[in-house]
């Protein structure tokens, strides 16, 4: 789902649940700010750590990406040194592989489906300059290829590993669990015909949400995914359209 989408449903939400705690009463006591209190502590330990924990992986997966467009495009400028037939056809196959990542607005498509652009590169290199004697030069570049196109494998690997990183079923519902605490405690707090309450009582709902939907989209690495995938992937194909 997109942010801008998120935003506008979590306004209109926050509507709603200030009128909501505006006309109903639901008072229960002091009860409530003893499970606001512990509820809140415990909450704030679980989702803090599993913020910063997706947050460093983030962080990784980013400097794995970047790396790999880096030799993907490496790999395109070292191509024109074997010849220009071999340019264009692993040009061909690296516009393809980011131009399906644009398509599906998917930084992560080539993890959800096979992928067959390390491999199609190889055999451009078999089926052009295999068996063939080249010179000083283009021995280099082919040389440059391959080991581009080793290390793409690797960092490809690397990105598998930390894309299935992601926080295990009880966890999620450990924090599930003290979010319905939390939103079961705020609710019943004194606010009947008290605007400011229902106002802030809202506010305070709308935070723990937003606090979720932060973390769920880390968990996914979606939450910033145009910095990640598609700033990244155009960046590849303005270069080989010659544009850079």
């Amino acid at each position: 789902m997109k942010i801008r989408t998120i935003e506008i449903l979590l306004l209109v939400l926050f509507i709603l649940l200030s009128f909501f705690y505006y006309t109903f009463d639901f008072g229960a006591g002091n009860t409530d700010k003893v499970f606001i209190t512990i509820t809140t502590f415990f909450f704030s330990i679980f989702t803090g750590f599993f913020i910063t924990r997706q947050g460093n992986r983030y962080t990784k997966i980013r400097e794995i990406i970047s790396t790999f467009d880096g030799k993907m495009s490496s790999t395109y400028r070292v191509a024109g040194n074997i010849s220009p037939i071999v340019q264009q056809k692993i040009g061909a196959l690296i516009k393809d592989h980011y131009e399906k990542i644009l398509d599906t607005k998917r930084w992560d498509y080539h993890f959800i489906n096979k992928s067959n652009t390390i491999s199609g590169v190889h055999n451009v290199l078999e089926e052009e300059v295999g068996g063939v004697k080249q010179e000083s030069l283009r021995n280099q570049s082919i040389g440059r290829v391959l080991t581009n196109m080793g290390d793409c494998q690797v960092l490809r690997k690397n990105m598998v590993m930390i894309f299935q990183e992601r926080i295990p079923g009880f966890q999620w519902f450990l924090i599930c669990f003290f979010v319905l605490i939390l939103l079961v405690a705020i609710t019943v707090i004194p606010s009947h015909l008290f605007l400011l309450g229902s106002v802030l009582k809202s506010a305070f709902v709308i935070s723990i949400i937003s606090v979720i939907v932060i973390l769920h989209n880390l968990d996914n690495l979606h939450l910033f995914e145009n910095f990640i995938g598609e700033n990244s992937a155009k960046d590849v194909i303005g270069i080989i359209n010659g544009e850079k």
